[in-house]
């Protein structure tokens, strides 16, 4: 599971909210942007690290960092669901640790 936050509700989505999350690791935004270039309306900017799609009811926008914005979202149960399915879309975009931080890690 991923740490969910529910930051406000949706504007112009009367009983959605905002949530933010983290994946915890970088994502590499090439592969992202390959990852999301067929969904109908996606926007997606290696330079500038974020990529913004709505998908199924959401709508997500992904940060190099990891950090992830779900927007219309019902509560902390369809946020997870989301991460999930996202965590699918995306698995190979993570960014690996490099192994001298892993050596520290252990």
């Amino acid at each position: 599971m991923y740490p969910v936050v529910i930051t406000r509700p949706c504007v112009d989505t009367p009983n959605r909210f905002i949530a933010e999350s983290s994946f915890g690791r970088e994502l590499d935004m090439a592969a992202t942007c390959a990852a999301v270039r067929d969904i109908s309306g996606a926007k997606c900017s290696e330079s500038l690290g974020v990529a913004k799609f709505d998908y199924k009811d959401w709508t997500i926008i992904l940060y190099r960092s990891g950090r992830v914005d779900l927007r219309k979202i019902r509560d902390e149960a369809d946020a997870q669901v989301a991460m999930s399915e996202l965590e699918r879309m995306l698995s190979g975009a993570f960014k690996q640790k490099d192994s001298a931080y892993q050596d520290v890690k252990r």
